[in-house]
């Protein structure tokens, strides 16, 4: 069997509360969940420590060999190197309650896989946006009338404030844009978001964040490989 994580003794015991029905903090619960992946690895020691009676569990684990590991040993025998807690933040624990590393939606596309499902789901996250920043600062050299209207098809026909990063868009391309959206209102940006980054992005009323590790021609582009990634700001 593969394992994917290792738990805290906290959250192991909370774990098995929530399981059994037991009362246990709802907060600790919804953020276990954000991170949890089923497969997580413990062992004897561990179950002892929290006071889990799960004979058969603890049979299988010494069978293997999992008796008295440390969580960073536990750790090294799982498929992401992460052990889930509610304090620290330090490699390789994740704060279940605050941390840089995230769980996100996410895909991504070899040469020649359709990008139907993905351009649907832009599409799908734009449809009630009243403010979008678009950055890419290599837009301008790839921004072809084709590659525009591809986007514009993505962005929906209503009244919609577009912001982007100064001198990334050619006044031609601003016009184009316009042409596209009778609703649309282009503006560049005076915030200072996104300086000088090197991913690409579209920033969806300043909430949902959609990255993207190649240029905006590549979502449409099947000869090339691309990924996106979808989180919450």
């Amino acid at each position: 069997m593969e394992y994917t994580i290792v738990l805290s003794d906290e959250l192991l015991k909370a774990y098995y509360n929530f399981k059994s029905s037991k009362g246990v903090d709802q907060n600790i619960i919804t953020n276990l969940f954000k991170y949890y992946i089923s497969g997580h690895l413990t062992n004897s020691a561990q179950l002892k420590r929290i006071e889990a009676n799960d004979e058969s569990l603890q049979q299988q684990l010494a069978q293997n060999g999992y008796i008295n590991q440390t969580l960073e040993e536990l750790c090294e025998k799982t498929i992401y190197k992460l052990i889930l807690n509610t304090e620290r933040n330090d490699y390789p624990y994740i704060n279940i309650n605050a941390d840089k590393i995230e769980r996100n939606f996410t895909a991504t596309y070899g040469k020649n896989e359709s990008r139907d499902k993905t351009i649907k789901h832009i599409k799908a996250l734009c449809k009630n946006a009243k403010y979008i920043f678009i950055y890419d600062k290599h837009m301008i050299r790839y921004m072809t009338d084709e590659v525009l209207q591809k986007i514009s098809n993505i962005l929906p026909q209503k009244k919609l404030n577009i912001i982007y990063k100064e001198r990334q868009l050619s006044q031609t391309q601003i016009s184009r844009l316009k042409k596209e959206g009778k609703n649309w209102k282009i503006q560049p940006d005076n915030k200072n978001t996104y300086n000088d980054y090197h991913d690409r992005y579209l920033l969806i009323d300043n909430n949902v964040e959609i990255i993207l590790t190649s240029g905006f021609d590549y979502l449409f582009d099947e000869n090339k490989d691309f990924t996106y990634i979808v989180r919450n700001r």
